[in-house]
């Protein structure tokens, strides 16, 4: 037999892909065991640093200085001296301002950049827009980052963790790609026929129709904002008052006797044991993100994929 006598088996009309067949028993049961680990191996570390944190000094000794994940001997001790009006208090109200203060001042540089740009007949349109591809691609560096905050007077002040990072080029990027194909031209066009200017033609018309995108940029500004970190170490080192996350990682080191790491940390001493001290302020540092992504999670496929791909 040749090889042209061979005939494939013609497909049946209602076949379908391996991968699209009904799964069988023992397939379900390992996909759901999977599951079920992977779950278990996001939860649990999270379970136990809660429950840490509520946890009196008694239970803490009792094992050993190591997490709980059964809380025993309940204790809100840990909370009290971070919300008392104390140094952790001040260092958790400086994380929200920037948070919120440097959010709100992104946003509004994103949306009018990204509107300006999403104009084709814009002032010095093009110049501009590679202006920005160019940062985008071609990140300015440590060194020349830090002398240019410390050559415009911005060394020890607050305003070095924001006015560095408050336009994003990937925000403004996807911002303005998503204005250019998600809103439809004839509206553009209707509102200047009507005889609305560029302002009103934003906030009454764009914004409205760009709330998912907004949105997730929103969350990945405040995001930015809220983990700030080694900009803070290396921009504002003799400020008393810290970010929350550099506070945490100056207790974290104190706790592994650190040269240095005892006076660091020496301030933010409480009554409170130091393991539930820890957690609690962990616990502080992610509830507030966790308790944003429910409400800005719908949005990411519609936003974030539109405005990526097309243009």
């Amino acid at each position: 037999m040749t090889a042209t006598d061979i005939r494939l088996k013609p497909r049946r009309k209602n076949a379908r892909p391996v991968w699209d067949e009904e799964p069988s028993w023992l397939g379900k049961a390992v996909k759901a065991l999977f599951l079920i680990c992977y779950a278990a191996a996001i939860v649990l570390p999270i379970w136990a640093v809660v429950a840490t944190s509520f946890a009196s000094e008694e239970a803490l000794t009792r094992a050993g200085g190591n997490l709980l994940l059964i809380p025993t001997d309940l204790s809100f001790q840990a909370y009290q001296e971070i919300f008392d009006g104390g140094a952790l208090t001040k260092s958790l109200l400086l994380t929200l301002g920037l948070t919120a203060g440097g959010t709100a001042l992104s946003m509004i540089l994103t949306i009018g950049a990204a509107y300006g740009l999403s104009r084709p007949g814009s002032l010095l349109h093009r110049p501009l827009l590679m202006l920005v591809l160019f940062t985008f691609l071609f990140a300015p560096g440590l060194y020349p980052s830090f002398l240019v905050v410390q050559k415009l007077g911005l060394f020890d002040s607050y305003l070095s963790l924001v006015l560095p990072m408050a336009l994003n080029a990937f925000n403004l990027i996807v911002l303005r790609s998503f204005f250019m194909n998600s809103v439809p031209i004839e509206l553009l066009d209707a509102a200047r026929m009507d005889g609305a200017g560029e302002f009103r033609t934003l906030f009454k018309i764009v914004l409205p129709m760009s709330k998912a995108i907004l949105a997730v940029i929103a969350l990945f500004y405040a995001v930015g904002y809220w983990n700030i970190y080694f900009s803070a170490v290396l921009y504002i080192p003799g400020l008393d008052t810290q970010p929350i996350q550099v506070v945490l990682q100056r207790m974290l080191m104190s706790t592994q006797g650190l040269p240095g790491a005892a006076a660091d940390v020496s301030q933010y001493q409480t009554q409170a044991p130091d393991s539930a001290l820890k957690m609690a302020v962990v616990v502080c540092t992610i509830v507030p993100i966790v308790i944003m992504y429910p409400f800005i999670q719908k949005h990411f496929t519609k936003a974030v994929i539109t405005g990526a791909i097309k243009g």
